[in-house]
């Protein structure tokens, strides 16, 4: 089977190198700028992408999300939590397995919770995600 080419950026396929793990990426789907690009559905990924098509500027400033489909209005400070729902990405307890859309909600729920104090957080990916492999995998396991 071939694999599907992912244009996603060297700072992302370097760290799938590196670490010789699979990621999760999926695909920007920003209306009147697109990238062609996939991204991680990370905090940090997203909020580093959103910089890339020039979404900056002060935290409390209103503007509209131009994800496909979409055109709620939220301050600018929100907007990287907001695409993450677009991409279906949630966290997941690793003690009582509940699901919350956001890591904020997740890490209350630790807490308030004495049967999850320990837990962890795992990550629930959206359904659009893709994987991108390794180059070594490519020769060492049958993707």
């Amino acid at each position: 089977m071939p694999f599907e080419t992912l244009n996603v950026d060297p700072e992302t396929l370097f760290r799938v190198e590196r670490s010789g793990q699979p990621l999760v990426v999926y695909e920007c789907k920003l209306e009147g700028v697109p990238c062609g690009m996939f991204v991680e559905g990370t905090t940090s990924a997203v909020s580093a992408h959103l910089r890339g098509h020039g979404i900056t500027g002060p935290g409390n400033a209103r503007i509209t999300c131009l994800w496909t489909g979409c055109s709620k209005r939220l301050n600018r400070e929100g907007m990287t939590r907001h695409i993450l729902t677009h991409l279906g990405v949630k966290v997941r307890c690793t003690m009582c397995r509940a699901v919350k859309c956001r890591l904020d909600l997740l890490r209350a729920h630790i807490r308030s919770s004495e049967s999850c104090h320990f837990a962890r957080v795992g990550i629930v990916h959206g359904p659009e995600g893709r994987f991108l492999y390794p180059t070594s995998w490519t020769t060492t396991h049958q993707v």
